[in-house]
């Protein structure tokens, strides 16, 4: 291949025979420039995207969406024809970023998914000339997190990052006196069908002994007349009492506080404790040590693997409305609050003597 006098640039370049490369990073300009020939028979040229998310960014949902807002509205129209293949290299940093957005429908298009982790299902390295596994053990036990994204391929660790899923006892409810304890719905409170937004969460826990007993937690995509509805027949449907409902005062739940309040006889109020305006980390660690130990058990029912599911992939997950409500419960049932000090008149001793 020869290239033409002309080609002094290092991001875009031609040679004699017709061809060239463009390149650019994620948020430059690629207009004036399309990729492949139409009508061609053979290969004629690729888009090929590679990393287009930053580790750093891979937490803030904006960035995400930039990125990926960014393939739909600009980058898959670089195509010459509708034939050529656009290729997207990148290690897994959230359910959420690129490839994640991709193979779950995001663009619309069907995609092809080659996934080659370093280590398969019996724990042999796809090459060993590169990484032994003791090798990859080593980088694992340093950098879980990394390990998963960067070397299997999966936007968190089977276990669990922040939380283990292995830290939650799944019982039954023969093991509780369900019908004695003092069950309260927490509602983290969203007005949507959209799937990609947040849904609004549920969940109905109590206190048993030392223990936080989560009896339910679901998700669902309501808007706010079915949202009213629904709260009542959820509550039915669990066949407990439900002695006081929580709401937690952002987004929606404000108002839905105040028309929970007047089209029902429930016992309504805002949570007002400090995890309300913490970051969802600081409330997830402050709530690790009671979970850890065993104190926070959930009622074995068809809603688990959803909840564990977004225990493992948390704080990479897409959704994380069952972590709010849990560090809620938590909160109030196992983590002791300060007692503020009573009123006390101060004496000086040597009054006394």
């Amino acid at each position: 291949m020869t290239l033409k006098k002309d080609a002094q640039g290092k991001k875009k370049w031609f040679n004699e025979s017709g061809g060239g490369v463009y390149a650019t990073a994620s948020g430059g300009a690629i207009t004036g420039f399309g990729a492949g020939l139409t009508d061609s028979e053979i290969f004629s040229g690729a888009i090929i995207i590679d990393d287009p998310l930053k580790p750093d960014d891979a937490y803030s949902e904006l960035k995400r969406n930039a990125i990926n807002n960014r393939y739909n509205n600009t980058i898959r129209s670089r195509v010459n024809d509708r034939n050529t293949p656009i290729i997207v290299i990148m290690q897994r940093l959230h359910e959420d970023d690129l490839s994640g957005f991709l193979l779950d429908g995001g663009s619309g298009e069907e995609w092809e998914h080659l996934c080659l982790p370093a280590l398969n299902e019996d724990n042999e390295p796809l090459w060993e000339d590169k990484h032994t596994f003791d090798e990859l053990e080593i980088i694992r036990q340093a950098d879980r997190y990394t390990f998963a994204g960067q070397y299997l391929q999966i936007p968190s660790p089977d276990e669990g990052g922040e939380w283990k899923k292995d830290w939650f006892e799944i019982i039954d409810k023969s093991e509780v006196p369900l019908h004695t304890l003092k069950w309260e719905l927490i509602i983290d409170g969203a007005y949507t069908k959209i799937t990609s937004n947040d849904p609004t969460g549920y969940q109905i826990g109590a206190k048993y002994k030392n223990d936080y007993i989560i009896l339910s937690s679901v998700d669902k995509y309501l808007e706010l007349p079915e949202l009213l509805k629904d709260i009542p027949n959820y509550i039915d449907s669990q066949q407990v009492e439900i002695g006081l409902i929580l709401i937690e005062p952002k987004a929606s739940g404000k108002s839905l506080k105040q028309m929970i309040s007047s089209t029902t006889g429930y016992n309504v109020t805002e949570i007002k404790t400090d995890f309300v305006n913490n970051s969802k980390i600081e409330n997830v660690r402050a709530c690790s040590n009671p979970i850890e130990g065993g104190r926070v058990k959930l009622i074995r029912g068809s809603w688990n693997d959803a909840f564990l599911k977004q225990v493992g992939t948390f704080p990479n997950g897409k959704h994380d409305e069952h972590i709010d409500l849990t560090c809620y419960g938590v909160e109030r049932h196992l983590i002791k609050q300060k007692a503020k000090a009573p009123n006390m008149i101060p004496i000086n001793k040597g009054m006394f003597g």
